[in-house]
């Protein structure tokens, strides 16, 4: 995939990267760096206001340049291995809503120019870039209106990637499966499926399918089993993996309380398991993207039940040492509280491996 910038040949991160990447996800955690780089947003309710409009406009303006300032000035300074991140979806606030197009229509061009400049940086210093959706978008629903919304929403998410004239198979956007609403797995992934063709061509090669957390929902082997029906790519979320097989609880006594917790005691997946090669394999040849965060530790009572839960940043050394192999054929999001702190704490963890093995991350294929 050749980009032709100012008529020299461009080629992006996935023609010929031989480094790994870990993404932070959409905001900064220190505060120097969020006041700077973090986006803005406003709601519907303000929208309505008298000067919703100029707030809107000035909102989605403000973000693009932000971004372009992202990758101007912030990720062309970092080590190559930390050259990804997630796009928040706040980008352009209000965007899906009715009354909003005719005032995006005036700042469009405008937009494009400077989300244009943005591609061009995110390509020279090979940045890779995504979005994900939120948990509304479910295009296996089986409600229409909320199908007919899911694309609306989808469609936009894609118009990041097309703005700053990325390859589509480049640029992830990433969603749930979900959509089972108490029937079986067969149905929702039916409706997918059926539902996928009404995307445009760019979203639909984008596009790409995460496993999910509860023990009753998505898991990885159903999302393969969508990518037999459809040109899907299918995100891997390790923690998911994991989450989706704590289905037991024990009873905790603590003084004169008796409280529940989740046995997380399962079996995680590895660099060797045939799931995660078919789910590398489902990318066709492009590096693909996953997904890994962590649970709190086990002494944090608030989160006994909840271990789908993420945590600041990575404590558990195990877990981390586990997904270092993992780097040799996919890329992650790194998906933490504390954003850019955690991705560089998961990097020393790496570095430190890799200084006591004697051996550096070799990118490979899966065959």
């Amino acid at each position: 995939m050749i980009e032709k910038i100012n008529g020299d040949s461009m080629e992006y991160f996935n023609q010929t990267q031989t480094d790994w990447r870990i993404a932070q996800c959409c905001q900064f955690h220190d505060k120097q760096l969020a006041k700077r780089y973090n986006l803005g947003t406003t709601t519907k309710t303000y929208a309505l206001k008298a000067d919703g409009k100029d707030r809107v406009q000035q909102k989605a303006l403000s973000n693009c340049r932000k971004l372009l300032d992202i990758l101007t000035n912030y990720f062309p300074h970092q080590p190559r291995n930390f050259r990804a991140f997630r796009i928040s979806s706040e980008l352009f606030p209000c965007y899906t809503l009715d009354f909003t197009k005719p005032w995006y229509e005036e700042i469009r061009d405008e937009i494009k120019d400077i989300l244009q400049r943005a591609g061009k940086l995110a390509m020279e210093h090979e940045v890779r870039l995504s979005v994900h959706p939120g948990q509304y978008t479910v295009l296996g629903s089986n409600n229409s209106d909320v199908v007919a919304k899911s694309i609306i929403d989808l469609e936009y998410h894609a118009l990041y990637g097309q703005y700053m004239g990325l390859p589509a198979r480049d640029f992830t956007m990433n969603i749930h499966l979900q959509g089972l609403y108490g029937g079986k797995h067969e149905d929702g992934i039916k409706r997918f499926a059926k539902n996928y063709p009404y995307l445009s061509d760019y979203a639909q090669q984008c596009l790409a399918v995460e496993n999910e957390d509860k023990p009753n929902g998505y898991d990885i082997v159903h999302t393969l089993e969508l990518a037999q029906r459809i040109p899907i790519r299918c995100t891997l979320d390790t923690h998911h993996y994991a989450c989706h097989r704590m289905v037991e609880t024990e009873k905790v006594k603590i003084e004169e309380k008796t409280v529940n917790r989740k046995v997380r005691d399962v079996e995680h997946i590895t660099h060797t398991s045939d799931l995660f090669l078919e789910a590398v394999k489902s990318w066709k040849g492009i590096r693909p993207l996953f997904h890994k965060s962590q649970s709190f530790p086990p002494d944090v009572r608030d989160y006994w039940m909840k271990p789908n839960a993420h945590s600041e940043t990575y404590w558990d050394e195990h877990l981390m040492a586990n997904h270092v192999p993992m780097l040799e054929y996919a890329d992650f999001d790194i998906e933490a509280k504390h954003k850019e702190v955690a991705v560089k704490g998961f990097y020393d963890f790496i570095k430190a491996e890799q200084d006591y093995s004697g051996e550096k991350i070799h990118l490979k294929r899966a065959a």
